[in-house]
């Protein structure tokens, strides 16, 4: 009598499991068919770059499957097994690499002077932070997780797109929290920000400050010093928004979104604006320009720089990626090698617009289906926010 019944609990069982599966794919089928990606985009990862994995060898994954291009950075990803891990203060190891780049790449001396400064501290990723006195930035508590971090990256100076931001899109609520991402507020060649960057640490608290220079090069650094951040004080968040401190965000329309996400989208969520064709730029002069001798090739598949979303809990896996793949002058291109490296790719939205056309800031209504524009300055995000919030327009 026992078997029969045994049969029954199993059929059960195995037809809801069934039911799930049904429900999840169709679920997820539904989403794509609401936010089809433009024409030349992905919609998303294919079934088999659900999770991410990390080969021994990079290169193949990596696009490099033909014969091997000169260029450095090409013979750098196919030899490099990691890059060095000792403190940035010391005088081998990291700088070594940039020594060695220096060293091999013909024409060194006629990169751009920004460029040649990136190389030659580029494999150096470790950084103190920089604390003003009776500041403090807090741990995410056990209690109070976030479901979405803002990290907005912004520089010393920008003092007014960042109070833009706390007074629009990134105010205090309920499941959000909010850094800016900063390097040293010395700087080279400009005013010693110091004391007012101190006093806007202690009044808000909501600035992570890193010791090293900030300059467009090195926000590639924030993006790596944010994920070390995450790993000691905050690993258990469920989103990260990675954004610019000019960009504008639709946050009801983001957080319906994401909350809408199939679980298996939202584990390895890589969101935005994606560029699947993009080549370097050979122009001299131009700002991003990239010699031929540093990197032959196409780009990866990635989401633009201005603003995008990942999962949380792969932030320990871009840091495993990035000490494995040769570093590189863009921060939005560097982080789609990592994704890449980890046999993900981005998911796109066209929600996301990080070329924001400067006629149409003044009619909220065209943020209704709108995640994330950019770019706006702060006279207008407040402007745009004070539309959204007093006039409900009906569109």
């Amino acid at each position: 009598m026992r078997c029969p019944k045994c049969l029954l609990c199993l059929s059960a069982l195995l037809t809801l499991l069934g039911l799930k599966v049904y429900i999840e794919w169709t679920s997820e089928s539904r989403l794509s068919k609401a936010y089809p990606g433009p024409r030349g985009t992905l919609s998303g990862p294919t079934s088999a770059s659900t999770e991410p994995t990390l080969p021994a060898n990079l290169s193949a994954r990596l696009g490099q499957t033909g014969p091997l291009p000169s260029a450095y950075w090409n013979q750098q990803q196919w030899r490099l097994r990691a890059l060095p891990s000792e403190n940035s203060a010391e005088a081998g190891g990291c700088q070594a690499w940039g020594a060695a780049a220096a060293a091999e790449i013909p024409d060194f001396t006629s990169y751009p002077e920004d460029l040649r400064r990136f190389l030659l501290s580029a494999a150096c990723r470790s950084f103190p932070q920089w604390l003003p006195e009776g500041s403090q930035v807090a741990s995410c508590s056990d209690t109070n997780v976030p479901f979405l971090l803002l990290a907005v990256k912004s520089e010393p100076g920008r003092f007014a797109e960042r109070q833009a931001v706390r007074e629009t899109w990134g105010r205090p609520a309920p499941g959000i929290r909010r850094l800016f991402l900063l390097g040293s507020p010395v700087g080279e060649g400009g005013p010693d920000l110091r004391s007012l960057v101190a006093w806007e640490s202690r009044r808000y608290n909501d600035l992570l400050l890193w010791d090293f220079l900030d300059v467009p090069y090195n926000r590639t650094l924030k993006d790596l010093l944010l994920l070390t951040w995450l790993g000691h004080h905050c690993p258990e968040v469920n989103f990260v928004l990675q954004a610019q401190d000019d960009a504008f965000v639709h946050m009801p329309a983001l957080l319906d979104h994401l909350q809408a996400l199939p679980p298996t989208w939202a584990r390895s969520l890589y969101l935005g604006e994606v560029f699947t064709q993009a080549k370097p730029l050979r122009k001299p002069g131009g700002p991003f320009y990239v010699p031929g001798s540093f990197f032959e090739g196409g780009y990866p598949a990635y989401a633009s720089g201005g603003g995008y979303v990942i999962a949380g809990r792969l932030a320990p896996w871009l840091l495993q990626a990035a000490a494995r793949v040769a570093p590189f002058p863009f921060d939005d291109v560097y982080t789609g090698l990592c994704f890449r490296a980890l046999g993900l790719v981005p998911r796109t939205h066209p929600g996301f617009l990080t070329a924001w056309p400067a006629d149409r800031t003044t009619d909220p209504c065209t943020l209704r289906d709108l995640l994330l524009v950019r770019p706006l300055s702060p006279q207008d995000s407040i402007r745009l926010w004070r539309q959204l919030q007093e006039l409900q327009p009906q569109c």
